[in-house]
């Protein structure tokens, strides 16, 4: 479409439009046809083409769909020169400014809707149209739209004598026109005037083949012989132009023609022409106010419209907005008053249950301090008997070296028994030592060496029993033969070695003492009052 718009329009004209049987195909192939019509420069002045385009997608198309649709529609409206209905597609159009992705289209639209300021003579709005569109045109890299639009806008500024806004733009489409060759010679023309109007001194004298120039230059040309009080020259530049063109049915030819004769003496000329220009304005402005009032009494009756149903929209949606409010207030109210009766409820029964809890605190903080001091009071017994305990047991341990102490120097006893008892006796001497260098009597670790030392009375009786085995192995032996124990043969040994009945009892620390004694008198036959225990162990001794 954009490279070979004749080969698209051949191609679109190929369609059997009786095939399109969708709405949606009909839109897309008038809108197709028109673009491709416009591109051709084929003007059209009717909507039959386009209308199914118009019916679909103003109503369902997408923003760039409606873009194209108001752009077509506008261009056949200028066709037709009903220029306010073109103004209000235009107008629309340029309200999708935000919404739109088609920026060719969008810049098009503002170079169309450029003209008509143009032909209303709203010259700032053609400029500021133009510029708009050639900023597009850059971004899009189509740089000989931008130099087009660019030129409009440089020649609208020279018109217009705004000399510095027209320094500004030249100094871009001259850079532009060494890549673009083409506009060259049509911005020579505008650059004609610009010196004419800004530098008339100077540039009339470079001008040397007038006649070949079109008739505004020559206008223009005519209005510097002006500037410079060259009447003359001036009306002979003017007369030369040709009576039958375009020119003379526009306003500058008139009004150039009223000061061309009057500057020459020529009053009456003057008067004819200067009357020609009133009339002609009368016209042009009656049209141009015509044109401005029906587009804006349009837009504005539009956006009346549009107020008075968003106002109305608005009434509804306040009203409803009031009275959700009425609503939403009474229901906070209500549920802040039963949130605020529950909260109370809660706080009453949790202040409740913290006075309760505290009770409860209180009784089990007394009966914790009453058993920590009960605690306390059973392990100060604890360590007094424990302390009590261990001084027994230590004065056990002490009689029960005096007693060894004796008995290992009766010569009589054998060597296996001596040495026995000796042992013992060491042992219980490096307990005392120990005593006597501990800082804490009732240090833990004495306390454990003091027990494992009563505790090895048995290893010690067992002791004595092998070393009476192996020095009088008849005694024990006869004793095996009445069935005695080990340890009923290692009880019997204490009494060998000179321990009486009492001490014996003292030493084992057993309340069965008697029980054992008793056994051992059955066991050996002798009767429980014939005579002594250890008498008779000890003469047994002496018989082996």
């Amino acid at each position: 479409m954009n490279q070979y718009p004749d080969s698209a329009l051949t191609i679109l004209r190929g369609i059997e439009k009786s095939y399109l049987k969708s709405k949606t195909e009909q839109a897309r192939y008038g809108l197709l046809m028109s673009q491709a019509l416009d591109k051709n420069y084929i003007d059209t002045t009717t909507f039959d083409i386009l209308q199914p385009a118009i019916d679909y997608y103003l109503e369902k198309g997408t923003p760039d769909e409606k873009l194209k649709t108001l752009y077509y529609q506008g261009r056949i409206f200028m066709n037709k020169s009903e220029l306010d209905s073109a103004m209000e597609c235009f107008l629309k159009a340029n309200d999708l400014k935000s919404d739109y992705t088609d920026t060719l289209t969008f810049a098009h639209m503002l170079v169309a809707q450029g003209t008509l300021y143009y032909r209303s003579l709203q010259i700032e709005d053609f400029i500021r149209n133009n510029l708009e569109a050639s900023e597009l045109y850059h971004k899009l890299g189509r740089e000989n739209l931008r130099q087009s639009s660019l030129i409009k806008a440089f020649d609208a500024c020279v018109t217009s004598d705004n000399k510095q806004r027209a320094d500004s733009i030249m100094e871009i489409v001259d850079t532009l026109a060494k890549i673009i060759p083409e506009s060259q010679d049509r911005l020579a023309l505008v650059k004609l005037t610009y010196g004419i109007r800004f530098d008339p001194k100077d540039f009339l004298n470079t001008i040397s083949d007038i006649d070949s120039l079109n008739e505004e230059i020559k206008l223009d040309i005519v209005l510097g012989y002006l500037s410079q009080k060259e009447p003359i020259n001036a009306r002979n530049i003017f007369e030369s132009i040709d009576s039958t063109g375009t020119s003379v049915r526009s306003f500058k030819y008139r009004i150039i023609g009223t000061d061309v004769y009057e500057a020459n003496g020529q009053y009456k000329k003057a008067l004819q022409f200067f009357k020609q220009y009133e009339l002609a304005l009368e016209d042009e402005i009656s049209r141009t106010y015509s044109l401005k009032t029906s587009v804006a009494e349009e837009r504005h009756k539009q956006e009346v419209e549009n107020i008075l149903k968003i106002q109305h929209k608005d009434k509804i949606i306040l009203t409803i907005i009031c009275i959700s409010l009425i609503l939403l207030i009474i229901a906070g109210v209500i549920y802040f008053l039963y949130r605020l009766g529950k909260i109370k409820r809660n706080l009453a029964v949790k202040e409740q249950s913290r006075l309760q809890l505290e009770n409860e605190n209180l009784l089990k903080q007394n009966t914790v301090l009453e058993l920590e001091k009960h605690a306390k009071e059973l392990e100060s017994e604890k360590q007094n008997l424990a302390v009590e305990n261990m001084r027994l047991r230590i004065s056990r341990l002490e009689t029960e070296n005096e007693q060894l102490k004796e008995l290992s120097q009766q010569e009589e006893l054998p060597s296996d028994v001596r040495k026995v008892i000796k042992e013992r006796i060491e042992k219980m001497n490096a307990l005392f030592a120990a005593r006597i260098l501990e800082k804490d009597a009732e240090a833990t670790a004495y306390d454990d060496w003091v027990t494992q030392e009563i505790n090895d009375k048995e290893r010690f009786m067992d002791s004595n029993r092998l070393a009476f085995k192996a020095s009088h192995p008849k005694f024990i032996q006869y004793l095996e033969e009445h069935g005695l124990t080990d340890y009923e043969m290692a009880y019997l040994c204490l009494y060998a070695i000179g321990l009486r009945g009492k001490d014996v009892g003292n030493y084992m620390q057993l309340r069965r003492h008697y029980n054992i004694s008793s056994e051992i008198r059955r066991k050996l036959g002798i009767d429980e009052h014939e005579t002594n225990i250890g008498i008779y162990i000890r003469k047994l001794l002496k018989k082996f």
